[in-house]
């Protein structure tokens, strides 16, 4: 039965928590366009992204009893300053177009953001993801409280023939404690690090050299519906690629169909081979384009943009991201210190 967590009587509004997702839930969450002054997009694949969520709470604001907003709280841990902590991921903030420019999404976000920290103990950080041209989300979240730590961007990778490779494989059992150890080593000075929890291993692949691994990574397949994109890719993706008949299938109805790629591992010097081992993936799923999340200052993010090769795509693509957040129980001096530590983007955390 789901939970009443806030009520004003007034107003006939109720927030509900339930650990499960109803139609109604996921169908508002379908038809949102997200996004203001950047990118706008639908997401046709959110529901299975909800069903595949671990221990969720899905809040509901409620107007004499019709669903007004939704938002989804995710539990975790992450690594600040070199410790654990307990950490709550906000995804997915949607209000009823009718019901808009009443301040829901801000109170919903505030009510959000006071069960969270309720989650966390004395100290952990409350956190999410907003486009840094999506002004309307970041003004409601600057007005409950929450900061930027940071910023990340999205990197695309682009293959119009993609090519497999043979010496792409998935790891060995045995080879399993050595990875985390690796990638780990790699993102020792990040901050949000949740390698225990974001670590898939059904879904990663490697590139061996003998019996050393010199590039990894995890991947998921992605699905947006594009309806505005600015700038000069706007117009090549949306208004060019549909009229030529051999890139036409590349965005099909401004279907975007991606992989998802996280979780990157490189050996000094070996980051070739993590984009031979994205286009084999590409290959294999049929797919043409992939997506990297990464803070500039992560030395990852460095190694990658000096190898090179992402393909034309991103070029076209410039969609910086803001990390809104609530740290709970930290010093000035904590605060200071993680917001200098470039940000792990992780894998579990839907983007």
């Amino acid at each position: 039965m789901p939970e009443v967590i806030f009520e004003d009587t007034a107003r006939h509004l109720v927030i509900e928590r339930s650990g499960a997702c109803n139609a109604a839930f996921a169908e508002l969450l379908a038809r949102t366009v997200w996004g203001s002054g950047g990118v706008r997009y639908t997401m046709p694949g959110i529901a299975e992204t909800l069903q595949n969520l671990k221990e969720p709470h899905f809040l509901s604001l409620k107007e004499k009893g019709d669903l007004a907003a939704v938002l989804t709280v995710i539990p975790k841990k992450v690594l600040l300053g070199g410790q654990n902590y307990p950490a709550c991921y906000s995804y997915a903030l949607a209000v009823e177009p009718n019901r808009r420019r009443r301040g829901y999404g801000a109170l919903l976000s505030e009510q959000a953001l006071r069960f969270g920290l309720g989650l966390l103990g004395e100290k952990g950080v409350y956190y999410g993801y907003v486009e840094a041209d999506n002004s309307n989300s970041l003004k409601t979240l600057e007005k409950v409280g929450r900061r930027a730590i940071g910023q990340f961007r999205i990197l695309a990778v682009s293959r119009v023939l993609p090519k497999d490779d043979a010496r792409l494989e998935p790891p060995a059992a045995t080879e399993k404690g050595r990875l985390v150890r690796l990638l780990t080593e790699q993102y020792e000075d990040h901050a949000l690090l949740d390698l225990e929890q974001s670590v898939k291993w059904e879904d990663y692949h490697l590139i061996r050299e003998g019996k050393e691994i010199v590039a990894g990574l995890q991947c998921q397949r992605g699905h947006l519906s594009i309806k505005y994109l600015p700038g000069p890719g706007g117009v090549v993706l949306t208004k060019v690629l549909p009229y030529i008949p051999i890139l036409r299938s590349l965005f099909p109805h401004r279907n975007f169909r991606f992989l998802n790629i996280g979780n990157i591992y490189a050996d000094s010097g070996r980051e070739a081979e993590i984009f031979t081992l994205m286009e084999a993936l590409l290959a294999r799923n049929r797919l043409h384009f992939g997506m990297i999340y990464l803070d500039p200052r992560s030395p990852i993010y460095q190694r990658l943009m000096a190898a090179g090769k992402f393909g034309a795509l991103n070029k076209l693509i410039n969609v910086p991201v803001q990390v809104m957040a609530f740290l709970k129980g930290f010093t000035a001096a904590e605060t200071a210190g993680i917001r200098r530590q470039p940000l792990f983007i992780s894998m579990q955390d839907p983007v």
